[in-house]
């Protein structure tokens, strides 16, 4: 779509009248529609009128606003999934206005999770993800299922046990809504965090079945993404289940202190390492 107005304003500037636009062009009917958007001549013509204005036609194209919006979101997420949360949130005021249903729970999404990292605010987070689930009609879409996570995430944090449970047992059935292949970073982001929950309320069995899925799932897609926070709880999960650390165990606590050097995740790093010191393996 071509900006009229920033033609009409080219044209002013360089006081030239529309019939003297128009010379040799075209009509001054054509230049008013144009001026006015309702009418778009052909390319030549406007090469010609964009020429004699001294315009590209960068200068005079309208931008579509939800695919502007879908690369600002798509920048915020790989922000986001580098745990740049500030970077996330200064992306994201690129954005002034958001017409699309989903794009406006994608923009939720992030700015909520990123702002509650950065500022912990969780009443406010809590809000947020809620705003997520008042819009969705749709209970497979990826955001509302990750709000529904997050809520869970929050009111752990928040030391509300009954309030976190509520959201994470409604996600072994969500998970199975979810386009994976489309959403790897997600999906496996939804496996760490109900794999914790179910480590944190002691339920070790389940625990492991969900960081069986998410390694080979994360083995067939070939991505280390969680790689060694998973690891890390099937070895810490092992040691629960025999109390002690046997072979199994620290076969698991190797890989993920190497896969944290790999990643450089700093905070698996040191917690592996920690153990593998006590073992007298490091």
């Amino acid at each position: 779509m071509i900006n009229g107005k920033a033609i009409k304003n080219q044209r002013k500037k360089l006081h030239i009248s529309q019939k003297e636009l128009a010379k040799n062009i075209t009509t001054q009917g054509t230049i008013s529609a144009l001026e006015r958007n309702s009418t778009t001549p052909s390319s030549e013509i406007l090469a010609k009128i964009l020429e004699r204005l001294s315009l590209s036609l960068d200068d005079v194209l309208v931008a579509n606003v939800k695919t502007s919006n879908q690369n600002i979101l798509n920048t915020a997420d790989r922000q986001f999934m580098s745990y740049h949360f500030e970077d996330a949130l200064a992306t994201l005021k690129k954005i002034k206005k958001i017409a699309d249903l989903d794009q406006q729970m994608h923009f939720t999404f992030l700015k909520t999770t990123a702002t509650m990292w950065v500022k912990e605010n969780y009443d406010d987070a809590i809000f947020g993800y809620n705003k997520i689930l008042q819009k969705s009609t749709d209970n497979s879409n990826i955001h509302s299922i990750l709000a529904i996570c997050e809520l869970g995430v929050t009111y752990d944090v928040k030391g509300e046990p009954d309030k976190s449970a509520f959201y994470f047992e409604q996600l072994p059935t969500l998970l199975k809504k979810i386009d994976t292949d489309k959403n790897i970073f997600w999906y496996l982001m939804l496996l760490d965090n109900l794999s914790k929950y179910y480590s944190n309320i002691k339920k070790y069995r389940e625990c492991l079945a969900v960081l069986n899925k998410a390694i080979a799932f994360a083995q067939k897609h070939n991505t280390p993404l969680f790689i060694d926070s998973f690891y890390f709880l099937y070895a810490t999960t092992l040691r629960e289940q025999h109390g002690a650390w046997n072979k199994g165990a620290l076969s698991y606590l190797l890989k993920a202190w190497s896969f944290a050097d790999f990643l450089e995740d700093k905070l698996v790093l040191s917690k592996a390492q920690e153990h593998l010191e006590k073992q007298g393996i490091l």
